[in-house]
């Protein structure tokens, strides 16, 4: 843990930085206090979600598209409280609580290429913020943001039904937000991951069948022995392996539909291409939630009552964020790792 001189005009933070040699380090410092501008809002987290675009960040594996400032705070996931509002700002008030999209603009973005939300308080521009229906827990609201990922991407591959079987690749909160959405959509889901701890997690949400990839001869014959069907209408890849990229392909039947979620650089690896014009599948990727979707996922999570909670495995103290990401890496020990200030905020148990 790295910390610098504390003031009255200081708050702690997770903060990542790169030096001069290239290495990446992330720790909890003390940073300058914000300042709302005139059209932003300082707010107090009750929650900062551990991301896997963060453990990208970590290990310098994020695409070259992505520029990004170091040093910055961490945090793109995120539930709060109000603490004061700018100038300009209309619609919102101290005391209430809200959550927040990412999309700074460009290819900018809250919390992965500037600063974020894992501080004990911090600045977001108010436009990019939304009321917590008072049905919805401050955790649930923290987890969101993977959940607007998963609704933008299946918008762009024309939904879900009852008459899709879908694959989901990968158990991270990515997709196990997909296996939550298949199955309130009707469609008889297959989930793969090597946790077993993920595994369960998605049966308990409703999947059909859960199977380890990497202890499956055929995935396909394993899939057909569970369901009785070894190719998926949909399929989604939400871990960025590239093995699982692979794979997705494999497993889309005839006019399939194919969504590559899995945030990763270019990785080389055997793919059967063929079967993308054979098959006569469509292949889409999605990253991110743009700011349009963030309303319909609030009421989406509100209307059906859906408790995201389930997928926190963890919630750890700012001051400990090297344990909570070492943590986070742990596929087998956790699904969702939360962060939070030593001081738990308002109604930050809700």
């Amino acid at each position: 843990m790295r910390t610098t001189t504390t003031s009255d005009d200081s708050v702690g933070a997770v903060v990542i930085r790169k030096d001069d040699v290239g290495t990446i380090t992330v720790g909890y410092e003390h940073i300058d206090r914000p300042t709302p501008g005139p059209d932003d809002l300082l707010v107090e987290p009750a929650f900062a979600g551990v991301c896997g675009t963060d453990m990208e960040q970590l290990h310098g594996r994020m695409p070259e598209s992505f520029i990004i400032n170091f040093p910055h705070t961490l945090g793109h996931e995120w539930s709060g409280t109000v603490v004061a509002t700018g100038s300009n700002v209309t619609g919102f008030a101290a005391g209430d609580k809200i959550l927040g999209h990412g999309h700074l603009g460009g290819n900018e973005w809250f919390g992965v290429t500037h600063d974020g939300a894992m501080s004990e308080v911090f600045t977001v521009p108010a436009s990019m913020c939304f009321a917590v229906p008072d049905v919805v827990s401050l955790q649930t609201a923290a987890v969101i943001e993977p959940f607007a990922c998963v609704l933008n991407a299946v918008k762009k591959i024309g939904g879900l039904s009852a008459a899709d079987t879908v694959h989901v690749y990968g158990l991270g909160a990515i997709g196990l937000c997909a296996v939550m959405q298949a199955v309130v959509a009707g469609a008889q889901v297959v989930a793969y991951d090597p946790s077993e701890l993920r595994r369960k997690t998605a049966l308990q949400l409703g999947a059909r069948a859960a199977l380890n990839p990497l202890e499956e001869g055929s995935l396909a014959d394993a899939t057909a022995a569970q369901i009785g069907r070894g190719l998926g209408d949909v399929v989604i890849e939400a871990s960025g392996n590239p093995f699982a990229q692979a794979m997705a392909i494999k497993s889309a039947d005839d006019d399939g539909r194919v969504l590559l979620m899995g945030v990763s650089v270019p990785r080389e690896v055997p793919v059967l291409l063929g079967l993308v014009q054979q098959r006569n599948l469509t292949i889409t990727s999605s990253t991110g939630a743009p700011p349009p979707v963030w309303p319909a996922a609030i009421k989406y999570v509100a209307n059906v009552g859906l408790d995201l909670e389930v997928l926190v495995s963890s919630v750890i103290d700012f001051a400990d964020c090297e344990e909570a990401i070492a943590r986070a890496q742990d596929s087998g020990r956790e699904v969702k790792v939360l962060l939070r200030p030593h001081v738990t905020p308002h109604d930050s148990a809700s």
